[in-house]
């Protein structure tokens, strides 16, 4: 399968809007995590793109602690771009523009440095084509991004169907030893990985039927506790991940 299924993406409801939505008011903790995980990169920056953007809630955080750099947040769906086009001039961010763009079909450009995606890359249809489209067609100095990861050499392509509304989606967890092998392809590496920590209790949702992350605390092999993130059936391994080019 190595072309994007977008039903998925163009019809959606208000639950998602609102979670797109919530997030201009309050920024999630993984999203201030992935800001301290690439700002040393952003000191270097001119223009970033960020793909699957959404609504733009994550890209306007970013692009609010960093007023020097140019931000574009770019997604499939035009409605959510244009909420976060009144949203960003309501909150007056003015290096934030929104363009709408199709991960799969990427043209070739030298307008971005650099190349950022949070919670997008699992649920894509696979892992191979929309790396190899930025690597190829963006060729940025580094591209970082934030999905579900798994650190052996294993990946698991998941699709879930939420009966109650008919909706599918990909849970996809990548093998980050494969990201890797890919990205090597490219001339790229992953320079640097980060697990996911969350520090808050996430409460179970009261509807069982849909999607809808949670925390439960385990006591991990070293005997340390931690919140282990969980939505409807599945455990939600998240890493931050940075991929830059290879020195020669």
């Amino acid at each position: 399968m190595d072309k994007q299924r977008t039903d998925e993406w163009v019809d959606f409801d208000e639950h998602q809007l609102a979670y797109h939505t919530k997030q201009w008011a309050e920024p999630k903790e993984s999203t201030i995590a992935f800001y301290d995980f690439i700002k040393h990169k952003l000191l270097t920056s001119n223009c970033v793109i960020d793909l699957g953007a959404g609504a733009g809630a994550a890209t306007s955080f970013i692009a609010q602690s960093e007023p020097e750099v140019s931000f574009v947040a770019a997604d499939y769906v035009s409605d959510y771009l244009e909420i976060g086009k009144e949203l960003a001039e309501r909150n007056k961010i003015e290096n934030i523009s929104f363009r709408q763009i199709d991960w799969f079909s990427l043209e070739e450009t030298n307008e971005f440095d650099s190349v950022i995606s949070l919670q997008t890359l699992s649920w894509l249809p696979e892992l191979r084509t929309p790396l190899e489209k930025v690597l190829t067609s963006i060729k940025p100095e580094w591209f970082a991004m934030t999905s579900l990861f798994y650190d052996g050499d294993i990946s698991c392509t998941v699709e879930v169907l939420e009966h109650t509304n008919s909706r599918k989606s990909f849970y996809n967890v990548y093998s980050l030893k494969e990201l890797d092998r890919i990205a090597n392809e490219f001339g790229y590496q992953v320079s640097k990985c980060e697990k996911f920590e969350i520090f808050i209790d996430l409460p179970k949702p009261s509807n069982p039927d849909l999607m809808g992350t949670y925390t439960q605390n385990i006591r991990n092999e070293r005997g340390v506790d931690e919140r282990m993130q969980i939505s409807g059936p599945l455990l939600m391994p998240w890493y931050m991940v940075l991929i830059e080019k290879i020195e020669h």
